[in-house]
C-alpha cells in the first residue's frame, strides 16, 4: 500500500489563502489593456480591475478596495497626471505605479512629482511588473491603529491638531475620513459624503484603520468634530435604551 505522504498524486487539504488583493489597471488602448490583464492573472493572490480612463478609475476607487493603481498617462476624459492628482486628494496611501511610452524627462517627471511611486517605460515585461505590484502591494500602510475607536481616535487627533487621512475598511464597505488640524472637515464612503457619510463610517464596528499624515481635499463639514461625537453618542444611546427599558420592565 503506497503512502499517501510520499505520493505526489495523493489528495492534500487546499492551502488556505488571505484575502485577494486588487490590482486596478487603468489603460485607454484595449489590446494594451487585455495583454497586461491577462498577464496579471498569473499573479497570485491577486485579482485585476479595469478602467480605461481616470474617471473610470475614480468612480471604481470610490467603489472597491484596491492595493496598487496601474495607470497610463495619455487616455481621453481624463489623463493619469489628474488620475494621480485626484488619487493624492482622496486616497493618499495607495501606490501608483504609471506605464507610458512617453519619452523620460520632463513629462514622466510631472507623474512622479505629482505622487507616482514608479514609472515603467512601455513596453514593460510582464516579470518585471508583476515585481512592482507585489512589492508595491506589500508595503504597510504608514500608520495602523488597533485597539482604539474611530472616537477615540479622532479625539485624540482633536487634541493633537492633527492632519491626515484615515483608511476605514469592514467587511465590504470602505471609507475615508479627512482631517485637517484636529477638525474633521470631509467624509467619503461608495455611496455618501460629507457629514452623512462620516456618521456611517463611525457607525462601523470593529473596523481596520489606518491613516497617512496627509489632507488635501475641500472642507464639506461644517460641525466640529466634537459636536459630531456627541451626536453619534446621542445616537447609540437612543438604539441602547429601548433594549435596556424592555429589559427592566418587560416589552410595552
Amino acid at each position: 500500500m503506497t503512502d499517501s505522504g510520499t505520493n505526489q498524486f495523493a489528495w492534500r487539504p487546499p492551502i488556505a489563502m488571505g484575502p485577494l488583493k486588487t490590482v486596478l489597471l487603468v489603460e485607454d488602448e484595449p489590446a494594451t489593456l487585455r495583454f497586461y490583464q491577462t498577464g496579471l492573472k498569473g499573479l497570485q493572490g491577486w485579482q485585476a480591475l479595469t478602467a480605461e480612463n481616470g474617471l473610470e478609475a475614480l468612480d471604481l476607487l470610490r467603489q472597491h478596495t484596491v492595493d496598487v493603481l496601474v495607470t497610463d498617462l495619455n487616455m481621453p476624459i481624463m489623463d493619469g497626471y489628474a488620475l494621480i492628482a485626484g488619487v493624492q486628494g482622496l486616497y493618499p496611501m495607495l501606490p501608483v505605479l504609471v506605464l507610458t511610452s512617453l519619452p523620460e524627462g520632463e513629462l514622466q517627471d510631472r507623474a512622479r512629482q505629482l505622487g507616482a511611486l514608479r514609472v515603467l517605460s512601455k513596453p514593460a515585461r510582464l516579470s518585471v511588473l508583476m515585481d512592482e505590484v507585489k512589492a508595491l502591494g506589500s508595503r504597510e500602510a504608514p500608520g495602523q491603529v488597533k485597539g482604539l475607536s474611530l472616537g477615540s481616535l479622532l479625539q485624540l487627533m482633536i487634541w493633537e491638531s492633527k492632519t491626515c487621512t484615515i483608511t476605514v475598511k469592514r467587511t465590504d464597505r470602505i471609507g475615508h475620513l479627512y482631517v485637517q488640524d484636529g477638525q474633521l472637515i470631509h467624509a467619503l464612503t461608495a455611496t455618501d459624503e460629507g457629514l452623512s457619510a462620516a456618521f456611517q463610517i463611525l457607525g462601523w464596528e470593529s473596523p481596520q484603520v489606518a491613516f497617512v499624515d496627509t489632507c488635501q481635499v475641500e472642507a464639506s463639514i461644517e460641525m466640529p468634530t466634537q459636536e459630531v461625537l456627541m451626536q453619534l453618542a446621542i445616537q447609540r444611546d437612543h438604539q441602547v435604551q429601548p433594549d435596556k427599558r424592555e429589559d427592566n420592565w418587560g416589552s410595552y
